[in-house]
């Protein structure tokens, strides 16, 4: 069998649990796996050896993948022979952020891999909000699900692609300013003193290298990439993250507990969803769909009844069908005169 090669950059560690997570499935068939971070100075991770199955990871930044991830990328070598994944994840499940992988992926053919298989799955937020550990935990026991199901996949020697349709490949560019905006918003970065302990932990953390201390004062460079790490894992919260500090999130979650505790539900979004998460139902949905396929069930989860369309999916459907309609009556109309 061969051995397989996982890049992921991960800014909170949220997407590197899943590729922790492939691995260890991975392994449950007997497929050595390697996993190396992406992070400054990428000049120093190795390149896949010829015959390598590579994965490719990342958490969506603005319907993209983060720009130093796609800088690792290019850095690359032209493949061997090596099979490719791609796996993403992000907070929320629309099919925009799908589209996330389009470049990567045109740059992985470009450098001769066969993308064999994609996914993408849900972790918490690590801005704008915290998460209820309800929502966490789901989203967690789905991810290690979907992680033995991609593993399946790749031992199985299948093939499952996401589609990028225009529209959303559309608005991912669009987004990519992004890009500069994690350059311009990383010039307004601080510590406040008044509660920071010195512990220098966001200066050997940050995956970029943007930070650094001359025993006096923190400098930040112009590399951020808005991963939220230094954020997320001060201990003292005394990271100001610019003109996002009112979306937050300070303090990391609380994973084992959470898996742990019986007293949080595994379905916290279910059939009877109100609000904003009401819109998550569908992944879920579809996703039980899939891991039914593959004999896959999660502990304590019921599989859920198939989700009623949101309003917008209704109104979009109905506006297809109008344009049916009317080319249909169109094409008749040009049939009577040319009679």
């Amino acid at each position: 069998m061969p051995n397989a090669i996982i890049y992921v950059f991960s800014g909170t560690y949220h997407t590197l649990k899943t590729a922790e997570m492939l691995k260890n499935h991975l392994e449950e068939g007997h497929i050595s796996v390697t996993i190396h971070e992406v992070c400054e100075p990428i000049s120093h991770i190795p390149a896949p050896a010829e015959g390598d199955i590579v994965g490719f990871g990342y958490p969506v930044h603005a319907f993209n993948a983060p720009q130093l991830f796609l800088r690792f990328v290019s850095s690359l070598p032209p493949a061997q022979h090596n099979r490719a994944f791609i796996f993403k994840t992000s907070g929320e499940p629309f099919h925009i952020n799908d589209a996330s992988s389009y470049k990567l992926y045109r740059m992985l053919l470009k450098k001769g891999y066969d993308v064999v298989q994609e996914l993408h799955m849900l972790m918490p937020y690590n801005i704008l909000r915290r998460y209820p550990d309800g929502l966490v935990k789901q989203m967690v026991l789905y991810s290690d699900a979907q992680s033995r199901m991609l593993a399946m996949r790749l031992l199985n020697g299948e093939r499952a692609r996401l589609h990028y349709t225009l529209r959303h490949r559309l608005v991912s560019l669009i987004f990519r300013i992004e890009w500069f905006g994690a350059w311009f918003n990383g010039m307004f970065y601080r510590v406040d003193t008044s509660k920071c302990t010195r512990c220098l932990k966001c200066v050997h953390s940050c995956p970029a290298l943007n930070i650094s201390f001359d025993g006096s004062r923190f400098h930040f460079a112009r590399s951020c990439t808005m991963c939220m790490r230094c954020a997320m894992y001060c201990p003292a919260d005394a990271m100001h993250i610019g003109l996002l500090q009112p979306f937050k999130v300070n303090g990391g979650y609380a994973f084992s507990r959470i898996l742990a505790d019986p007293e949080i539900p595994v379905d916290y979004v279910n059939p009877k969803t109100k609000g904003y998460f009401r819109l998550f139902r569908k992944f879920f949905v579809r996703a039980d769909a899939e891991l039914a396929a593959y004999g896959i069930t999660i502990p304590g989860h019921t599989p859920q009844p198939a989700a009623e369309p949101p309003e917008f999916e209704v109104f979009e459907a109905y506006q297809q069908e109008q344009a049916v309609g009317e080319q249909e009556q169109a094409g008749s109309a040009a049939a009577n005169l040319a009679e």
